[in-house]
Order: C-alpha cells, then structure tokens, then sequence
C-alpha cells in the first residue's frame, strides 16, 4: 500500500498559474454563491477553478493567510495535483464531488457568517474580511479558529480522493487486501485519510502534520472529520452531537470542534437530497449509476448483492424517500438545532421529502403494479453489461482496494511463456461518468499489455506460498523461500536463471503481471502511461548480486 501510494502522490507537477477568464470568473463566483450549484455541468478546467476560487475566498479573512502560512500558489499546486488522484471514471464518486461538498461547506459557514461569501472576489479591492460580531443566537460554529476552517476546506476537497467507485461493504465482501488491512473498519475513509496525508507533503504542507505548534491540531481534526464520513458511524455521531446540542457546557472546546467539522462535513456530503430538486436528481442518478456498475461486477465475481441497482422510478423514488427520512432530515435538523443559520437547507431537505412523496403518488395511479427491474444478486441471471462495468473498467482503481479474484493468477501448470490475460483481447475501454455532462471531456483507461514472453518456464508457487512469502516471512525469510522454490542457483546463474527469480519474486509480491498493476502505474485518471516490465527490463537486471537485489526490492526489502 505504502509503494502504490508513493507511486501516484509523488508524481507532483507544478500547476500552470490559473488564468481564469473575467467573464468566466464572475460566472463561476456568482454560482458557488448558489445553492443551485451544478459542478456537473461544467467542463474540466472550470471545475478546479470552482475549487481554487472557494479557497480564494477562504483566504480573504483576516490573518488566516498568516496563521497557516500557506499561500494560494500553494493551494493552486495542491489541488491541481490533488484532482489527479480522483479517478474521473468512477459516476459519482469524482472531483466534481469533492467540489461540490467544499461549495456546500462554504454555503454553510458563510450563511453562519464564520467566512465571507465568494462575491468578496468581485470587489476591486483587495481587503481582508472579518466575521460580524456574534448575532443573538451564537452558534457552536464560533468555536472555529482559522486554522480550523483550513483544515477543514482540506478535509473537504480530500475527503474522498482516491475512491475505487465501489463501497466498504463490497470491499468486504471481496476480501480486498485493503478491507482485510484496517480490519473492515472504514478501510475506504482510512485509504482517503492516507492519500491526504502524503499528498500534503509532497505538495510543501508537511509542516501543517508535523510543526509542533500546528499539527496536534490540524493532523487530527483533519483525520477525525474525513473518517465520520463513513455512514456506518453516522449513528454514533448522531447520539455523541444530540449530547452536545443539548448540553454545551458539557463538552470542551476540542470536542465542539471536532463535532462541529463532522457535522459539516457529513451535511456537505449528503447534502445532494437537500438541494434544488433538478441538482438532487442528478445526483441521485450518478449514484445509481456507479450501484448499478457496482452490482454487476458483484454478479461477475459472484459475491452477495451489497447495492440495489435498479433503474425503475418507483424504486428510485422510494429511495430517496428512504434516505432523507433516515439520514439527512434528521442530521439537517440537528445541525440546524446547533447552528440556527442553517435552517434554510433543513428546510429544503422537507420539501423535497413532499416532492419525492408526491412523485410516489403520482407513479402509483399511473401503474399501480410498475415494473421493476431486478436487484442484483447471486443467484440472479446477470445485467446487461456496459464496457464501463466490465472488471477492466476498475483496474485502474487503487490496487489495494480491488477484490483479490481480480488480482489473483488463474491457476496453470508452467509454460513456455506467459498467457494471455483474459481481457487482453478485449478493445480498449472508454469510460465515462454515467449522468455525467457532455461538456466534460473523459480519460480512457490503459489498453492491457501484451503478455511477456520468455524461454524459462514460470515457477510453480502454492497460493499459500506466495502468501508466507509476500506477508508473513521478513524480507530474507521471503528471499529465501523464493530461492529454494524457483532457483536453486541464482548468484551467479544465467540471466534466465536470474529472470525466473525475479517473477518468482514478483509473483510472491502479489503483484498482477499486468502493467495496469506494475507498483509505479496506478493512476486513477489515466492520465499517464503505466510501466511494464518487458524481457529486456528483466534481462537487465543480469544475475548474481544485482538479481538478488531486486527480487528484495520487489518481496520487500531494502532497497
């Protein structure tokens, strides 16, 4: 995990400084001051632009620049190279997510009045903006520092970098080594967490994780606000927040804090039923779009349905109902309870619990017993399958989030040359984001690469083998169960001898021979070309000491 993470976080590029257009920005400044907001429809580069103008914003309160000591160049760079990490393909789960969860974010905090609304950029004159004494009704928003609200915008537009496009339940149920790694305990939310992290010291922010003045605060409060994102603790959260709603005097000044990012951040992330019902539609649609993905590659590998996907309005409707009554309504009345300026999205989530009822109603007397499309399951003959929804589709997820089936060799008895992989004959794959805009242009993911070829035959290894000697043994444990397995004589052998060594190795990495999962090629966006490890890489790397040096790299020793 730790490999596949440098390979993509390291890959920094300095951003071109932003040059947005006048018409454009004052375009985009008087959108992110809607809740009307639609990312969705907009192309590429206005997306990130949403983003940086948001954090422009963010900046213009007084002393806050100061106080994190992080400059808007900075910020340019970080989110130009965080958006990478998205993987464009995934229907909902992308960058156009993240921003919109920072637009509301900020929608909430400027209704609050704790920072100014994004039309401050329309004014001519650069001025610093400070927050209005404290209303009659104070808020627990006013525990915030600025340091805080930074940390918080970070968490924001990082929250879910990095995401497969499938859930923890399905991860799971596939026994994906990154579920099996936290133990089945928000495995996605730890891996955004992780990314997050390596991102910002790779982009010059490490000080705010490390400076003994900053990070106590900053580290945490960021980790505590991106993991409560996870729905599976949404009622913990509930019962610990109803405490401190109900009682403030209760709490210290660091659990207000916490509980007040969460509680924001929890809002901005299901905040899709409580807008405008045309926006909510669309989000709802994309999220189906990446279930129905989702439960079909569950049919594919035959694990238990963990998604209904269905395209039936009924059904949809019904949903929507069931989620605003379970989740957002009573969230949005809490937070509303806490923080009184928010009681217009409150609003807003029960009138659109009316339409959807509404919608029920009216499908009802249309067609009282509507068609309804199949749930995925088991047992149930499969959906139709769009190229998007094939398992190629995801092998340019991060490699420690897909299910084992999809890493794992077939089992074969040794041959003169590599196989083909099963999806080598298919074409190259186009994806794109289900209800996503037209407007916005699309990666594709990497066409797979030829199979290697080679005169040595490949190793026999048994899957628990391969396990003890990528997981369990130490690094020299693992050498020399690969040497004693595959090649008895590798110090000074051949370069075939040293070449069966250094698969052997790769094998017991765990590690598909596939360059879509060589340890340097994740990349989410497809954005560039992975590498392989073709006969003449191998035979480079000779015999003897050299062999034996880079089958530890790859096992897992020092380099």
């Amino acid at each position: 995990m730790y490999t596949h993470t440098h390979s993509i976080v390291d890959g920094h590029e300095q951003a071109i400084p932003f040059s947005i257009p006048e018409d454009t920005r004052a375009r985009l400044i008087e959108s992110l001051d809607s809740w009307h907001f639609e990312p969705h429809k907009l192309p590429d580069d206005e997306v990130l632009y949403c983003s940086y103008i948001l954090f422009e914003t963010l900046l213009r309160i007084d002393g806050l620049q100061e106080s994190v000591r992080v400059s808007i160049e900075q910020i340019a760079d970080l989110l130009y190279n965080l958006r990478k990490v998205y993987r464009s393909q995934n229907a909902y789960h992308n960058f156009e997510h993240a921003v919109d969860v920072l637009q509301a974010i900020h929608r909430f905090l400027s209704s609050a009045g704790r920072v100014p609304p994004v039309s401050i950029l329309s004014d001519t004159n650069t001025r610093s903006w400070k927050p209005d004494k404290p209303s009659r009704y104070p808020s627990i928003v006013s525990v915030l520092e600025p340091e805080d609200l930074f940390c918080l915008y970070v968490s924001s537009i990082g929250h879910d970098v990095g995401h497969p496009g499938f859930t923890n339940n399905f991860m799971k149920n596939a026994k994906a080594p990154l579920s099996s790694l936290y133990d089945d305990k928000s495995p996605l939310e730890q891996l955004h967490c992780t990314l997050l992290l390596h991102i910002l010291r790779n982009q010059g922010m490490g000080f705010l994780l490390d400076d003994p003045r900053i990070s106590p605060t900053f580290r945490k409060l960021m980790l505590e606000t991106v993991l409560a994102t996870d729905m599976r603790v949404h009622y913990d959260f509930m019962a610990r927040f109803q405490r401190i709603v109900n009682a403030p005097e209760s709490a210290d000044l660091w659990e207000k804090k916490v509980a007040v990012c969460q509680a924001l951040i929890k809002c901005a992330d299901i905040s899709n039923p409580c807008r405008p019902l045309r926006v909510s539609q669309h989000w709802a649609d994309a999220l189906m779009n990446e279930w129905t993905e989702q439960a079909s590659l569950e049919q594919q590998l035959q694990l238990p349905p963990s998604v209904t996907a269905s395209e039936d309005p009924m059904t949809a409707a019904k949903s929507q109902i069931w989620f605003i009554e379970t989740f957002a309504k009573p969230l949005f009345d809490l937070t509303a309870a806490a923080i009184p300026e928010t009681a217009e999205y409150a609003a807003q989530c029960n009138e659109n619990l009316e339409l959807w009822g509404l919608r029920v109603r009216v499908l009802s007397a249309a067609s009282p017993d509507p068609p309804v499309r199949p749930a995925a399951s088991a047992s149930s003959d499969p959906l139709p399958l769009s190229p998007s929804q094939l398992p190629e589709a995801y092998l340019n997820a991060f490699p420690m989030a897909l299910p084992s089936s999809l890493l794992a060799e077939p089992s074969r008895t040794p041959t003169a040359s590599w196989p083909t992989s099963p999806y080598s004959a298919l074409p190259p794959l186009s994806h794109t984001r289900g209800a996503s805009s037209a407007s916005s242009s699309r990666a594709s993911s990497p066409a797979p690469a030829p199979p290697l070829s080679t005169t040595s035959s490949s190793p026999s290894l048994s899957p628990s083998e391969l396990s003890s000697a990528s997981s369990d043994a130490p690094p020299s444990r693992a050498l020399s169960i690969v040497s004693a397995t595959a090649v008895p004589n590798v110090q000074g052998g051949p370069s075939s001898s040293s070449t069966v060594a250094i698969r052997a190795a790769y094998k017991a990495a765990s590690v598909r021979k596939k360059s879509s999962f060589h340890r340097n090629s994740w990349s989410p966006g497809s954005r560039s070309a992975p590498l392989a490890l073709g006969p003449a890489a191998v035979a480079a790397a000779g015999g003897g000491v050299s062999a034996r040096r880079d089958m530890v790299a790859i096992v897992g020793g020092d380099p």
